[in-house]
């Protein structure tokens, strides 16, 4: 694979041509033949971590790439959530251990997703590997989703042999990232995930192993893991938690992100339909020379799944900073933006261009605010006088998006009408050149309803010249959760403090101020497309999520008048320009078109 195939930008194609490379730098040291070993990892407190390790053929010390989570990896990591990647390592000459938490699968213990004893467990087992006859001492952590998550918490305890970690499509703050966007209740995903997704991997990769080892141990942990589930299950036990209270905030496992001192290489998705863009938020908090990033949109799970060349930047930066070679990966582009990813005729998850970057600071952002106006327009200028708001009736029928890992491609509920009156959209005229926003947006309303609460879906999307209009990204936001905290909220990224003493109840017929947060995203509106913004009820899907909305009815009032001046924020990203020809509708992983409805406003709008 070269870089010729892509337009390559601020950034030179010879330092991304090295990963072609990298990836077989090692190959002779990766054969058909492997070793398997199997066993517990005793903890201080006496529980034991299941564990299988897969060694290269041949004799000796090896690096070690820990894979670690509650699904299955304690039986096998070639088999369970990140195969692709753990079998690469295991060819480029890694020891791939698979780590199963306590309380999943054959390991003992009580399971508490997402916890301090997790982190502690997975330093523990860091510093067992690191001492094992057949590892050399180094170790490096990779994984998507489940135990990418947890190398986030591992890392935040600096466990001496850890060297490296590798954390794709993540949420560090479960409550905001997942479970309660802009608080409301995340009753889809988290539910089938706690109640279905985990405990069913857990179980089975348990008892094939049993079934095959005649191991009692694991069959008496499986007995007692079944009488715990219910308890235990985080999707059940946060329905009871609306608020960030403390069942959430010792969910957070970015809390220590600003003391991980090792290299990181991050990969996540704008539209990720199970933890969403937010999570990534806790790699600003990271050392910008020691970390790097593939970023894309698409959907969870895709920086494992068919995507080969985020697989060999993956072995090169192991084979850089756990294994110790000079391969040069410090030339690397610490950001890559990944434009109009989508599925080639191989079946490979690729982009249209990349525009490269050395560091978050050095992305030429600035607030960009487009106002609310009459007529559903959005203006660069701030609306003058007075004017009639826009209403529309609360909950109607929604803007779904069920595009994901889950549901895969079907553009089904997008493609789906909206009924009049259920949402109202603001729409720019043409653009009059290409135009870039990146990073998290913000929807600043001032809204009144005639209930005493009310729920916000705010959809981005780019409104084609050829009469189609494309999903971009989403967020959402309870107006009763609106207050802020004003040290972590930004022009582009308010920031709630999610406290039962903060909320607010709506005084009825009373316009108020509140901010929701778009979610972190990257696009280019081409010239001749229009920037929509929609506002409606979260009743449909997106992805796999399903929001538990509030159900009483209401009439919603959107203000734009010189007294109520509502807008939309969003990172204007100076000199972004489209790379490619405009793809054809549908092909885009996770952003689908249908067809607009609603002719953009007259003239054109030029941004600088």
């Amino acid at each position: 694979m070269t870089c010729c195939r892509f337009a390559i930008g601020r950034v030179a194609c010879g330092a991304i041509l090295l990963v072609a490379v990298w990836l077989f730098a090692d190959a002779a040291v990766a054969a058909a033949a492997t070793v398997q070993q199997q066993g517990y990892i005793p903890m201080a407190d006496g529980t034991q971590l299941e564990y299988t390790v897969d060694l290269p053929a041949g004799t000796g010390r090896f690096p070690v790439a820990m894979v670690y989570d509650g699904y299955c990896e304690g039986t096998g990591a070639l088999t369970c959530n990140d195969p692709t990647s753990a079998s690469a390592l295991l060819a480029a000459g890694y020891a791939v251990l698979g780590v199963s938490i306590r309380g999943t699968s054959c390991s003992t213990g009580t399971f508490d997703a997402f916890t301090a004893p997790e982190w502690s467990d997975g330093a523990a087992a860091v510093e067992w590997a690191a001492r094992q006859p057949w590892s050399n001492g180094h170790v490096g952590m990779l994984g998507d989703s489940f135990p990418g998550i947890t190398q986030v918490g591992v890392a935040g305890l600096r466990p001496r042999h850890l060297d490296a970690i590798a954390p794709f499509q993540v949420t560090t703050d479960v409550y905001r990232d997942a479970g309660a966007p802009g608080g409301i209740l995340n009753v889809g995903f988290g539910a089938f995930w706690a109640s279905a997704d985990q405990p069913q991997n857990s179980y089975r990769s348990a008892l094939d192993h049993a079934a095959g080892s005649g191991d009692s141990a694991c069959v008496q942990a499986q007995a007692t893991h079944l009488t715990a589930e219910p308890s235990q299950n985080i999707g059940l036990q946060g329905l009871g938690h609306p608020f960030d209270d403390a069942f959430w905030q010792s969910r957070a496992p970015g809390a220590n992100a600003a003391k991980i001192d090792v290299p990181v290489f991050g990969c996540f998705s704008w539209q990720d339909d199970e933890v969403s863009s937010r999570g990534s938020s806790y790699m600003g908090e990271l050392d910008p020379t020691r970390t790097w990033v593939v970023a894309t949109n698409g959907y969870h799970g895709m920086c494992e799944l068919d995507s080969p060349r985020i697989t060999d930047e993956l072995v090169a930066f192991f084979d850089r900073f756990v294994k110790g070679a000079s391969n040069g990966f410090e030339r690397t582009p610490h950001i890559q933006l990944w434009h109009e990813t989508a599925t080639d005729s191989t079946g490979d998850n690729v982009p249209s261009w990349i525009t490269s970057f050395n560091s978050y600071s050095s992305i030429p952002i600035r607030p960009l605010a487009l106002y609310f106006g009459s007529g559903g327009e959005l203006s660069l200028s701030p609306p003058k006088g007075e004017g009639q708001p826009d209403r529309y009736a609360y909950p109607g029928p929604a803007l779904g998006n069920e595009d994901g890992i889950v549901a895969g491609q079907h553009n089904l509920l997008w493609k789906t009408e909206e009924p009049p009156g259920a949402s109202v959209a603001y729409t720019t005229p043409p653009l009059a050149r290409d135009t870039e926003f990146f990073g998290s947006g913000s929807a600043n309303i001032w809204l009144s309803s005639t209930a005493p609460d009310t729920d916000l879906q705010i959809t981005l999307t780019e409104v084609r010249p050829d009469g189609q209009e494309v999903y971009v990204v989403r967020g959402w936001l309870r107006a009763s959760h609106r207050a802020l905290d004003p040290t972590r909220s930004t022009a582009l990224a308010p920031y709630h403090t999610d406290q039962q003493a903060d909320a607010r109840p709506l005084v009825p017929g009373q316009p108020t101020y509140m901010r929701s947060q778009l979610w972190t995203f990257d696009y280019v509106f081409r010239k001749g497309s229009s920037v929509r913004l929609w506002i409606d009820a979260p009743t449909g899907m997106t992805g796999g999520w399903s929001l538990d909305y509030l159900k009483t009815p209401a009439i919603n009032s959107i203000y734009a008048d010189a007294g109520h001046p509502s807008a939309i924020v969003l990172g204007y990203l100076q000199g972004g320009h489209a790379g490619a020809p405009p793809p054809a509708c549908d092909t885009l992983l996770n952003q689908p078109c249908r067809r607009n409805l609603s002719p953009a406003p007259p003239g054109t709008m030029a941004i600088r």
